[in-house]
């Protein structure tokens, strides 16, 4: 087999580097301010600067207003001492527009030189969707007062404003956790300050309550308004699992008979 000559491996070697999604570049810390040496096409497109405007410049031109100090201060840190250094930070492009660099610096050792090899990582759109996924569980907190134990072995919850399947989702793994770190063996739904988009939610109950009839607790919905009933009414026709209520009340006094007094214990 023969073999690549060396001018042939650096070009296929730029080549790669080049068509790869991840900016690159290079810094020679020999030379006063420690600019950048060489920079991959990649990196070019990121910030939209020019090779030419680039070389022989430290990267801070990156930098901007809401660049967080404290994370310049890691990597002047990591850069003296010679260390890896892995970070997310606000970057600026030349257009002034922001974006969020994951960026990794590398210090490597050639012929007994030092150089710092940096990438970059335009990941503003996974930072858009992780603020976004965020921002819904949040609001999904507020849409879900806490779950209370009311009596013992008896927890109530009570939810409010317009509900989706995330959310119920969302519900069902809090219940579940509540149910078996508290030890309950009744846990009740109370919906009296809940809509809903969709035809009918009364699947995403029965889904709930098999979850805790499996984990030997059972669910009860209160709060069900005429409205409500309509729209529930030929659902329980097909699945009659479900236990409902109009009021709290009317929930915790059922329990309390079938207790004979006393909660009782599902099997």
């Amino acid at each position: 087999m023969k073999e690549l000559t060396q001018k042939t491996q650096v070009t296929l070697l730029e080549a790669m580097i080049d068509g790869s999604k991840v900016g690159t570049i290079v810094t020679d810390p020999s030379q006063k301010d420690n600019p950048i040496i060489y920079t991959n096409k990649t990196f070019i497109d990121m910030t939209g600067y020019t090779q030419q405007e680039v070389i022989g410049r430290n990267c801070r031109f990156l930098q901007g207003p809401d660049t967080a100090k404290e994370d310049i201060g890691k990597m002047k840190k990591a850069i003296a001492n010679e260390e890896k250094i892995m970070l997310t930070l606000l970057n600026y492009r030349k257009d002034g527009s922001p974006f969020w660099n994951r960026l990794a610096i590398e210090p490597v050792r050639i012929e007994d030189k030092l150089y710092f090899i940096g990438t970059q990582t335009d990941i503003t759109l996974e930072r858009a969707q992780q603020q976004a996924i965020m921002a819904n569980e949040s609001e999904i907190e507020k849409l879900m007062l806490p779950i209370l134990s009311v009596q013992e072995n008896v927890a109530t919850v009570a939810l409010v404003g317009t509900m989706n399947f995330q959310r119920f989702e969302t519900l069902k793994v809090k219940i579940c956790e509540y149910v078996q770190e508290h030890r309950i063996e009744h846990a009740i739904i109370d919906i009296t300050g809940l809509s809903w988009n969709e035809k009918s939610p009364l699947y995403w109950f029965t889904q709930i309550y098999d979850a805790l009839r499996i984990m030997g607790s059972k669910l009860y919905v209160t709060g069900i308004s005429p409205a409500a009933a309509q729209q529930f009414a030929n659902d329980l026709e097909r699945d009659s699992r479900l236990t409902t209520f109009s009021t709290i009340e009317k929930a915790l006094n059922f329990i309390t008979l079938q207790s004979g007094g006393k909660n009782i214990s599902v099997d």
